[in-house]
């Protein structure tokens, strides 16, 4: 019985072991690419944290995931709700300049920085999703109002576009 209890403690250390140096391989991998493509670790354009961590839903998880995101159960409801409004927006606005419904999800992932790593056009996102109506949320393409944060975003894909 001892030799058993002692077996699974011992396998428990490898696993845990194993898992973490996966871990760190990962991490040292998404470095590396960093380092390669010339961004700098510290700018990852991070947004501040909003609601209770946590809370995110089911539904939430499973449209970051159609959407190519890896979303964690760390997050909140609220980050959800404004990553997924800002994906929808940032498309929008793609679609309204560029006629591209299928954008590439590089031009995609400098938009979510600028959109999530600025004050202001982040509340602005934010704002707009809580006040979309249900027929504006079923829409394939929301029509956004041409406004200063439309332009801000506006002229980041035309200058992302010439660069793809």
């Amino acid at each position: 019985m001892e030799s058993l209890i002692f077996a699974a403690v011992i396998g428990l250390t490898v696993y845990l072991f194993m898992r973490r140096m996966k871990i760190m391989k990962a991490k040292k991998r998404r470095q590396a690419e960093q380092a390669a493509s010339g961004e700098s670790p510290e700018d990852t354009g991070s947004m501040p944290r909003l609601g209770n961590p946590g809370t995110i839903t089911r539904e939430q998880i499973k449209l970051l995931k159609e959407n190519d995101f890896e979303p964690s159960r760390l997050w909140s409801a609220e980050e959800a709700k404004l990553i997924l409004d800002s994906v929808t927006y940032q498309r929008a606005v793609i679609y309204m300049t560029t006629g591209e419904a299928d954008p590439p999800i590089d031009v995609q992932n400098q938009l979510m920085k600028l959109i999530l790593g600025t004050d202001e056009i982040r509340d602005y996102v934010y704002e707009w999703g809580l006040n979309r109506t249900r027929d504006e949320d079923s829409a394939p393409q929301p029509v956004l109002e041409r406004n200063e944060v439309f332009a801000r975003i506006e002229a980041e894909v035309l200058a992302l576009w010439e660069t793809s």
